[in-house]
């Protein structure tokens, strides 16, 4: 593969630091941003509106980042995954991400014992790449 993804696979088996981590990507007018640990594509900047757990679904599937399509609700994990925990909050670098929330942000995934709270109001994050676990 060939251009900015060359060697560039989600393998999960890195560790970087988060000063290395984050790749923000001139192809999508610095407006996506590679985890460089995952191999995952991130929006640099999520809508602050909060949505339901459908509207934030759709929204994320009718996203377009500047002329890029295919985006999606990340799992529970890979929203998990995106976190570093040796910074503070919202633990996430904010060199790299703008309007991070603190709120909870919608995952792809359900839960089978409350799915009554798909009517809540939160945050949503999109992404792009193959969908890990859940």
């Amino acid at each position: 593969m060939a251009g900015p993804f060359a060697g560039v696979t989600q393998n999960w088996d890195k560790n970087l630091p988060s000063a290395s981590r984050f790749t923000i990507l001139k192809d999508f007018n610095n407006k996506a941003v590679r985890d460089n640990n995952t191999g995952l594509v991130w929006e640099q900047s999520p809508d602050t509106t909060t949505r339901d757990w459908l509207h934030a679904r759709l929204d994320c599937l009718n996203k377009n980042v500047d002329g890029t399509t295919g985006w999606r609700p990340p799992s529970v994990i890979e929203l998990k995954s995106v976190r570093d925990p040796s910074l503070a909050a919202p633990f996430v670098p904010a060199s790299v991400f703008t309007g991070i929330q603190l709120d909870e942000y919608w995952s792809a995934t359900t839960d089978a014992v409350h799915p009554d709270f798909k009517t809540f109001l939160n945050h949503f994050w999109c992404v792009r790449g193959p969908m890990n676990a859940d």
